[in-house]
């Protein structure tokens, strides 16, 4: 073989690992997320700390609706990694309109900033409490309001918290109907946990 023929042949071995890389990049790489440059109309986060899991939904004035799940980060292992989910969805001009009209008219205005749940007294004669925060955000033309509660105790395994000041069950139950029924996952990532 002469040394063109070499040449030709690497070039085209070159080309054939060059574009089958960029095929393979272009299948793995992960789809493009619109986020407007505006801040969120609504703002909810939702943190576990102990079970190592967040959650954050935000939902813009042009009706995009993004909703990040963070799990895994307490103890991952490489059977169980760190995870990282993205969910879009949109809403229609009136289904925002309806959800800020609500939460307006809702009582949040009322409320305090935070909240912390005093706590049950067990038999052991400690204080339990849970662990979640819930932090809900509103930036609307009527109503610029931010609350946490913190440690309250869910009955039924993170449906519902009946002992948050009302209206903040209510809205939370709201929030976590939106995230479920108006988004579809576009992306999972494996992601670093700062806790363990």
């Amino acid at each position: 073989m002469t040394g063109k023929m070499k040449l030709y042949i690497g070039l085209l071995v070159l080309g054939v690992v060059a574009i089958g890389s960029g095929v393979w990049m272009l299948v793995k790489s992960p789809p493009r997320i619109d986020i407007p440059k505006e801040p969120p109309v609504i703002y909810e986060q939702l943190d576990y700390i102990m079970r190592g899991e967040f959650k954050y939904l935000y939902i813009y004035g042009d009706g995009s609706i993004i909703y990040i799940e963070d799990k895994g980060l307490r103890l991952p292992t490489p059977g169980h990694p760190a995870t990282r989910t993205w969910m879009t969805g949109e809403f229609t001009p009136e289904q925002l309109d309806s959800l800020v009209t609500y939460l307006e008219s809702s009582g949040l205005d009322k409320l305090d900033e935070y909240y912390l749940f005093p706590g049950e007294l067990s038999e052991g004669g400690s204080i339990t409490r849970g662990d979640m925060d819930f932090t809900i955000s509103i930036y609307s033309e009527n109503l610029s309001k931010a609350v946490t509660a913190s440690g309250y105790l869910t009955p039924d395994k993170g449906e519902t918290y009946p002992d948050m000041p009302s209206p903040l069950n209510e809205i939370y139950t709201k929030l976590k109907n939106i995230a479920e029924a108006e988004t579809e996952e576009v992306y999972r990532e494996s992601i670093q946990s700062a806790l363990s």
